[in-house]
């Protein structure tokens, strides 16, 4: 935001319900303002915004949801280094979708883009709409995003042509992590509702139904500013985020089938709790919460190796971070045995994590293991996590004192 702006932005947020100037600052997304200097860190931002649901899809591994909120900025990283985007007046909303496997719930790090159309998927079909209808009017690819409320998922802001019937189609390509279990020949392809190839959502847009998407203020009393972070949307799968609105009986059904807000809380705080893990132990540096644990090589290709398994979640909410490069190095009374890179990985059982084989004997010998962030999480971050996670120091856990 520029000065001017800005100057302009704080006389209209002094005198919002006199001046008319309230329904400007929700859309040029002026509340940025109120922190003006934000910590080094994970804080508290300056409001909490709903959303509206799109629709849900589950096919072939994956569980689809696409829903949307008022246009925002945010800030898009690449290697150490963010930019910001801003909020342009052709934005109609800030676009979301949520890509979790079917059976763990775990986030699904893939390539996600999406195409709009104007009209319905019928309407395509038997060809009510002209060609000019037929034809996008949006395409690009969605970035890897992380928000306070809803956790990891892919997102922009988009233009859309005005009130109407749309038709959103989202592909899913193959994850960019290494798949255990039973999904893996699923998650490491493209997917689709229909045709192996895609996912489509047909949804109603109304410009006053964003505008009129709830924006509470978060007093300075509630920390605004302050390290910390905003309670999250729970009523999506995995505990990583949801939406503000009553769910329906479909979506209570499946939740009554699945975890429960307080089993998906134990799970983050204790990943490992299956009989052939063992733990390491867990430290937090930098907002990032490392939970350590050697764990059975699941793909028993060889049988004198051991996994040596990491997550990596936000401090405050216990979000998986994605798209991140960790390392790790095992030692004993300070000289190395063992190091190297850890690879993204989703199991059913961990669900999103980083892991690498470890020689048996280096884990035996080990006193100490070492874990760093080489790489950020190269993921765009709204407000709240625009300045966490750069500065990062490796953790050290003392290793357990024998694997059997």
């Amino acid at each position: 935001m520029q000065r001017r702006e800005a100057i302009a932005a704080g006389s209209c947020l002094a005198a919002a319900l006199a001046s008319g100037c309230l329904e400007t600052l929700r859309r040029e997304d002026a509340w940025r303002e109120l922190v003006a200097d934000p910590p080094e860190g994970i804080y508290v931002p300056p409001h909490a915004d709903g959303m509206v649901t799109y629709g849900t899809a589950t096919a072939a591994g994956r569980k689809i949801s696409l829903m949307a909120t008022r246009p925002h900025s945010f800030w898009p990283v690449t290697d150490a280094e963010r930019s910001r985007a801003d909020v342009r007046s052709r934005h109609a909303v800030h676009l979301m979708v949520d890509v979790r496997d079917s059976e763990a719930g775990a986030i699904v790090p893939a390539p996600v883009t999406t195409s709009i159309r104007r009209g319905g998927t019928a309407e395509a079909s038997d060809g009510r709409n002209g060609a000019a209808d037929r034809d996008p009017i949006d395409r690009r690819s969605l970035w890897p995003m992380l928000s306070q409320r809803m956790g990891p998922h892919y997102g922009d802001n988009v233009a859309l042509d005005g009130d109407g019937t749309y038709t959103a189609t989202v592909q899913v390509g193959p994850t960019n992590a290494d798949v255990i279990g039973p999904l893996s020949d699923e998650l490491e392809r493209s997917t689709s509702v229909d045709d192996a190839l895609e996912f489509e959502f047909e949804f109603e847009y109304e410009a006053a139904e964003i505008d009129a998407i709830e924006r509470r203020l978060i007093d300075e009393d509630e920390g605004r500013g302050e390290p910390g972070a905003l309670e999250p949307m729970r009523d999506h799968a995995g505990g990583d985020h949801g939406h503000d609105h009553e769910p329906s009986d479909e979506q209570q059904q499946d939740d009554s089938d699945g975890e429960s807000d307080a089993d998906r809380d134990e799970h983050a705080a204790s990943p490992f709790g299956f009989d052939d893990a063992t733990r390491v132990g867990s430290e937090t540096s930098d907002d990032i919460t490392y939970i350590a644990a050697v764990v059975e090589d699941e793909d028993r290709t060889d049988a004198d190796t051991a996994a040596l398994a990491v997550t990596a979640r936000t401090a405050y909410n216990q979000y998986t971070l994605p798209f991140a490069s960790l390392i790790i190095e095992l030692s004993q009374n300070g000289d190395r045995l063992a190091s190297g890179p850890l690879r993204e990985t989703i199991d059913s059982r961990t669900g999103h994590h980083y892991r690498t084989r470890v020689d048996p004997v280096a884990l035996v010998r080990a006193d100490e293991l070492a874990i760093g962030l080489e790489t950020t999480p190269q993921v765009a971050r709204h407000e709240g996590y625009e300045t966490a996670f750069f500065q990062p120091d490796s953790v050290t856990l003392p290793m357990p004192l024998a694997f059997e």
